[in-house]
């Protein structure tokens, strides 16, 4: 298991005495599996890549160690730290992720003395300058909004020393990784900190091969579904998701509070409208909704504000809610790496939850793929699974399945549906 893998307490690990303390208050005393890894080797500032499932405490693993190694700096080199001129960056996925994030340090950077900031994509410009004319020792963005400002001359990232990228399976993927390729150079940062709760062949691959070759840190429940959760798969009609989707929320009884899941926001605000119709108390939340917006309706239901958040991927990677008890697919995921964080949503640090998937004749040929990945089966590529890859049919095709779906009842109650359980 590598760094750390038998010492049992923070302490232990290498942490200091103040930060210890900041854990103790929050109650949280003895180190996960991916802090034990992680934390001895970030300290020693060994180039690494720490792999874990969701939900396992990798935040805390890559934030104490950086909080640490940050407070030694700013002793080693005194003066104080410049506004816009940062000495520690974390990049992470969403600007939900940002504000959590920056939420989880700044309990720790005041045990150590230190200013953490967040910049993120669809803040206002007036926002952004306030943060741009206050002190910052730390800051969380997204890769984008970052790179855009340091291109603009508005942060100057010379004076950083520690560069942390989270959820590295989503900012490595193509398409993202330019705006972090330029962030690592423009600070100089040859030795970055990676997390990841899934890595994909292609990424692994890409980090084992850049200059500094990383350790990989690879927890033995990577790429697993919790054994807390247990996982049923409900096959319906496409057409009749609504109907199904409803009985499992029935089932579960009002406290029950969940997430639902569609891939995209059309399908999301179908979703929301087929629960509200059935009389469920749903908040929708996607990318199709201001940043504020979407801001003020997690908060909202975080706070307890409607029994189910339907949403997209926007909420699949990070978000830590912590009563949650179910995760409903209403639609599976195109790519095996997103089934593994939208289960995550429950089952976080040996909570107990439930997952179901709706599994409708278009996706029947993702069943065997869900199955294996809730079962244990490893994450071998970052690829859509085989039936988002083998979803287009000729014409006549779906000229029969139209006229089928015509002649059967749109109805899925309970003795409409067939299920199965297994243990994830």
């Amino acid at each position: 298991m590598g760094y750390g893998a038998r010492m049992s307490t923070f302490s232990e690990l290498g942490l200091a005495p103040e930060l210890v303390a900041a854990l103790e208050a929050a109650q949280i005393v003895n180190p996960t599996p991916v802090q034990r890894m992680a934390i001895p080797a970030f300290l020693a500032g060994k180039p690494a890549v720490a792999v874990a499932r969701t939900g396992s405490g990798k935040t805390l693993a890559y934030a104490l160690p950086l909080v640490q190694r940050l407070r030694a700096v700013e002793d080693a080199e005194g003066g104080p730290t410049l506004p816009a001129r940062p000495r520690g960056v974390v990049l992470t996925a969403t600007r939900e992720l940002v504000t959590q994030t920056t939420k989880v340090l700044k309990t720790l950077t005041h045990a150590a003395r230190l200013r953490v900031r967040n910049v993120s994509g669809g803040e206002s410009g007036h926002d952004t300058n306030i943060t741009l004319r206050q002190v910052c020792d730390l800051l969380v963005a997204n890769p984008p909004r970052l790179a855009r400002l340091v291109e603009e001359g508005k942060i100057d990232l010379t004076d950083v020393r520690i560069v942390v990228v989270d959820e590295a399976d989503t900012l490595l993927a193509p398409g993202q990784r330019g705006a972090v390729e330029a962030i690592l150079a423009a600070a100089n940062m040859a030795s970055p900190w990676w997390m990841s709760a899934t890595m994909p062949e292609p990424i692994r691959q890409w980090l084992m091969s850049r200059p500094e070759s990383p350790t990989l840190l690879m927890s033995k429940d990577a790429h697993t579904a919790p054994e807390s959760v247990t996982v049923k798969n409900i096959p319906c009609r496409h057409t009749s998701r609504g109907d199904a989707a409803s009985d499992v929320l029935v089932s579960l009884g009002p406290k029950a509070r969940g997430i639902v899941f569609a891939n995209r926001r059309e399908t999301a605000d179908e979703a929301g409208a087929a629960l509200r119709e059935r009389g469920h108390d749903v908040v929708v939340v996607h990318g199709g909704l201001l940043p504020k917006e979407r801001e003020k309706a997690i908060k909202g239901f975080v706070a307890g504000g409607g029994r189910v958040l339907v949403t997209t991927e926007l909420a699949g990677r990070g978000l830590d809610m912590k009563d949650l008890a179910f995760v409903l697919n209403y639609e599976l995921p195109e790519r095996a790496s997103d089934y593994m964080h939208r289960i995550g949503r429950v089952g976080r640090v040996g909570r107990a939850g439930r997952v179901f998937n709706l599994v409708t004749d278009r996706d029947r040929h993702l069943l065997a793929d869900v199955e294996r990945f809730a079962a244990g089966g490893k994450l071998d590529t970052g690829e859509p699974l085989r039936s988002a890859r083998t979803r287009k049919t000729t014409s006549a095709q779906g000229v029969k399945e139209a006229a089928s779906r015509r002649r059967k009842p749109t109805s899925a109650g309970p003795s409409a549906v067939k299920s199965f359980d297994h243990e994830g």
